[in-house]
This record gives structure tokens, sequence and C-alpha cells, in this order.
């Protein structure tokens, strides 16, 4: 296991920091070996077999390319909980983790909630699995998406209602809710040069980016859609971009929302809007 890991960090040095660096070489490890992190320093002297360091050589050699590890190894953790993931649907966030957190913390434990733009169906799972009386609605335009979504809540044993939806053209739901929740697209086509490159050149573009004309689109069609599908008094919550949570807050009271919150993540960026229906 040692003669591995030398050979993870004399082919990856010049791709991690040294800080990422050492997380890589514990994930790879733990994956190949059937480790946990523990056990891997309790079985350092283990000896990998001929298949082990062929599967291994054959990581290495995709995160060389610029891959993902999460897309690299096909699983990542959102929340503690095992999501499968690929190049259909976007790596979860540590920020979407604040967004949930927050959502079960304010919300009613058996509220019917609708998350709109899933992706892996991280917010909708991880509400499931802390608010097991509610019942949760979840939608995407990407039927690859709602594959991996669907997924994912089998093998956690969680009931999630996944359905097809482009928000850019719904308008009328067949229920209403008590809580709304996205995470959209929110970076502006002109930050892309911003954004590294094993972000925007791996995980999908329309789960990404927005045109620079109207960043706020998905965020005004979704409120569109929650003035005509949540009850009075329903919640929506948002992910924003760190740049325009008060456009956002504006938009929302042009709208007639009320008791509209801005709340900042770890790292103090605007980053989670919540508004209430009147």
């Amino acid at each position: 296991m040692q003669q591995a890991i030398k050979f993870i960090r004399s082919n990856l040095s010049a791709s991690y920091s040294a800080l990422e660096l050492q997380s890589v070489s514990r994930l790879l490890i733990s994956k190949v070996s059937g480790y946990s992190f523990t056990e891997i320093i309790v079985n350092k002297n283990t000896i990998f077999s001929e298949e082990q360091r062929k599967v291994l050589q054959n990581y290495v050699e995709k995160l060389k390319r610029g891959l993902p590890i999460q897309y690299v190894l096909g699983e990542t953790e959102f929340f503690g909980l095992h999501f499968t993931v690929n190049d259909a649907v976007l790596i979860p966030r540590p920020e979407t983790e604040e967004l949930v957190q927050w959502m079960v913390e304010e919300i009613k434990h058996d509220s019917l909630i609708l998350d709109i733009g899933t992706g892996s169906g991280c917010i909708a799972i991880a509400l499931k699995h802390f608010l097991p009386d509610a019942d949760v609605y979840a939608c995407d335009i990407d039927e690859d998406s709602l594959e991996v979504a669907t997924m994912n809540a089998e093998n956690l044993g969680l009931k999630i209602n996944f359905f097809p939806c482009d928000i850019l053209k719904a308008e009328k739901s067949d229920r209403k809710y008590h809580v709304i929740v996205s995470n959209p697209p929110y970076i502006p086509c002109s930050e892309r040069k911003d954004v590294m490159n094993r972000v925007k050149d791996f995980e999908p573009e329309r789960a990404l980016f927005v045109e620079d004309s109207d960043p706020l689109i998905f965020y005004r069609k979704i409120a569109q859609f929650a003035q005509s599908n949540l009850f009075p008094g329903g919640n929506l919550f948002f992910e924003v971009h760190r740049d325009f949570g008060k456009a956002c807050v504006q938009l929302l009271e042009d709208m007639s929302y009320v008791k509209i919150q801005l709340k900042k993540d770890i790292f103090g960026n605007e980053r989670m809007v919540r508004a209430v229906k009147k």
C-alpha cells in the first residue's frame, strides 16, 4: 500500500495541492482496497494484487486527464449519504448541504416538497432522509439525471416521486406544495474562464451556466411557478450565485413574496435565499 501511495503522489502532484492530494490518495486507496480511512492506517503494509494495481493505474490515468475524482470513482457523499454520480449530474457541493440543513431546521416535517432541477437527487433525497414524514417530489429536464437520481433514492431505500419537467416552460402543477426548493444554473457564461477545468470540462454545462443577458432567468421562472403552485404561506428556497443574492431578493420582493431572508454560507458568501408566498 505504501508503494501505491507513492505512485499516486508521483503521478498527481502536478494536478493537486498537497492537501487535495492527501484526500485524493485516501479516497483512491479506500476504493481499491475496500478499507475505511482508519483501516488504511492499520493495514498500511498491505501489498496490492496485480488486479488492484491495474484498477489504481486506471483511476490515476483518468485523474491525470482532469476528470473529477467523484466521476472517476462513480460516487460521492452528501450529508453523510452515499450517492452515485456520473457526468449526467453535477457533483453535490458542501454549500448545498448548508441549504438542506437550513430547510430541515425551518420547515414542517410533514411538508409536501418539490425539488426543481434535482440532478443527482441530493437535495430531495437528503430532505426525505432527515424528514421521513415529508412527501418529496423532484423533477429535472434531463432523463439521464432522473435515472441517476432514481437509482440513488432506491439505493438508500427512500421514496421520492421523480418526474421530467422543463421549468422554463412549466406553469401549472397537478398539486400544490408547502415547499419548493431549487439549486438552478446560475454561473454567467462570461465567468466560464474563472471556473476550474475539472468542473467546466466535465460537469454538465446546462446545469452550471446561464446567459449573461438574463442570469436570474431560472429564479424568475421558478418564482412564477411557485406563485401558482405553493400553498399560501408556503416556502421557496434557493441556492444562489454569491454575487446575485441581493438581486434575487429584489426579484422576489417585486413578485410580492414576503419574509425574504438572504443567508451566508460558511465562507461568508451570500448563498441561500428563503421567501414566503403571501
